[in-house]
């Protein structure tokens, strides 16, 4: 439900009324407040916060931090979670939301008027693929060391933004 409740805001969407959705985005913001403080380990929740706030593509700076922040708790939630790592499909789904991740703290890094604060910034978002690149070999064919097919392109991607992420810092 907060899924279409946020797509609907998010597109601006009119009710049949003809009253457009984006009068609700306080409504939802609330909502999704509320949602998150009891549910704050919930991984699913946050990244329909971060749509909210632009998906890291918002003209405004402020709300593409949000949308940083909202990504890495949701990504902090999905590595938590026992035997994330085990399930190839699991595995797959936090490798994308951490591609997602790294191109917002790119964009957000290369905004930063304060270098320290871009430096800050790109060293967390580091620090947290160590641990998420590391169980690939949970996913590798033994034969030949290569990760599977379905798994290799993005885990090629999330090894090209470590690198860029590694020479911006």
């Amino acid at each position: 439900i907060l899924e279409i409740l946020v797509r609907v805001v998010v597109e601006d969407m009119a009710d049949n009324h003809g009253d457009q959705a984006s009068s609700l985005w306080a409504k939802i913001q609330e909502l999704l407040g509320r949602v998150t403080s009891c549910h704050s380990t919930d991984a699913e929740i946050w990244p329909h916060y971060t749509l909210l706030y632009g998906d890291g593509q918002s003209i405004r700076p402020g709300d593409n931090e949000k949308a940083l922040h909202f990504l890495s708790k949701a990504h902090r939630c999905e590595v938590q979670a026992s035997g994330w790592e085990k399930d190839s499909g699991t595995f797959k789904e936090v490798i994308r939301r951490a591609i997602d991740l790294a191109y917002v703290t790119l964009s957000c890094s290369k905004k930063k008027s304060n270098p320290q604060e871009a430096l800050q910034m790109l060293s967390s978002t580091l620090i947290v693929f160590l641990y998420t690149v590391s169980p690939q070999q949970l996913h590798t064919y033994v034969a030949t060391g290569e990760i599977h097919g379905d798994l290799s392109d993005d885990v090629k991607e999330l090894e090209q933004l470590i690198t860029e992420l590694q020479d911006q810092s």
